[in-house]
């Protein structure tokens, strides 16, 4: 049996990372050595894809974990399509800030000509799916709906404080000054000083009114096992994004039993389940609600959906 091919360049931190995260913790967990593991350490850039296009791979499965699919025909080809950016509606595109649109448009054609050429197409939940159809409705019976892998035991079991966590790498397309002034106004009115609002962010990044208010932590850019130790003595989570692909803050907080504080939609639900305390964008009212149940109620935990072993046994196959 040919081995499968498996390229894991990306980011150091965010969405890659943590996919990445899991995907090695399996390969040692099942001990397989039928996984040829390349790009590690590589971003996927430019470079690293035309190397990756030359390396001569052929045969047996080949597995892109990071949107763009191999290209070279020789056995199937399987992506994992994880950037929203990579598939905007046009009036999605022009609300983007200029500084990145031409960028995000000469990634989008590469990604769109890979995924053309791909076998399997997966999508970390329902509404990635249906932007891929859109985009590329020759590609629709192709394309698979499977949440993002989480382990149970990814959030230690702490005592909560009064804590919200914000895990959101700020980005300008995110409007996160707006969200949190969002918040900020709702916390000012909640009625108890001690909460804190923690921001996976460092003083650069947020508006100075922000970085000053007093309920207001910044922690900066953490690594995965430090920033699951801030999680696991957080009593709620903040997830106020509204373009993402899956939405890993909103996953975690299902897995390990914390509210999350997100918007009210289809994708949300669909992720985060019986975590989600919904609230609707500009409603203060909503959002005041949202914070007061998320802050009072307490959830189990519900792993089951994001099983690891269940999710890399089916993309890798089964080793037999």
């Amino acid at each position: 049996m040919a081995p499968v091919t498996v390229d894991v360049a990306g980011g150091p931190m965010g969405g890659a990372a943590r996919f990445r995260d899991e995907f090695v913790r399996y390969l040692a967990r099942s001990g397989r050595d039928d996984v040829r593991i390349i790009g590690m350490g590589r971003r996927a850039r430019p470079s690293w894809l035309v190397r990756r296009e030359l390396g001569g791979l052929s045969g047996g499965r080949r597995v892109a974990l990071n949107n763009v699919g191999f290209l070279t025909p020789g056995g199937e080809r399987w992506t994992l399509l994880g950037n929203a950016l990579h598939f905007l509606a046009d009036g999605e595109m022009a609300q983007l800030d200029a500084s990145i649109r031409a960028r995000v448009r000469r990634q989008a054609a590469i990604v769109r000509l890979a995924a053309r050429r791909s076998d399997v197409l997966v999508a970390p939940c329902t509404a990635m799916a249906e932007r891929v159809r859109r985009a590329l409705p020759t590609v629709a019976s192709r394309v698979v709906v499977r949440f993002h892998p989480i382990s149970a035991a990814s959030v230690p079991r702490m005592t909560p404080e009064p804590v919200i966590l914000c895990p959101v790498f700020f980005r300008p397309y995110k409007h996160m000054g707006a969200r949190l002034a969002e918040m900020l106004a709702v916390l000012d009115e909640y009625g108890d000083s001690s909460v804190r609002l923690l921001l996976t962010a460092t003083h650069d990044e947020v508006p100075a009114d922000v970085a000053g208010h007093p309920s207001v932590r910044l922690v900066g850019h953490l690594q995965l096992d430090d920033l699951s130790r801030v999680w696991g003595c957080s009593k709620a989570i903040y997830f106020p994004s509204g373009l993402e692909s899956f939405g890993y803050p909103l996953a975690e907080a299902r897995v390990s039993g914390r509210p999350v504080i997100a918007r009210d939609t289809p994708q949300n639900q669909e992720i985060a389940g019986p975590a989600l305390c919904g609230y609707t964008v500009g409603d203060a009212d909503s959002l005041g609600q949202a914070v007061k149940l998320a802050m009072t109620t307490d959830r189990a935990p519900d792993p089951s959906p994001f099983d690891p072993d269940a999710y890399f046994t089916w993309m890798l196959g089964d080793p037999g």
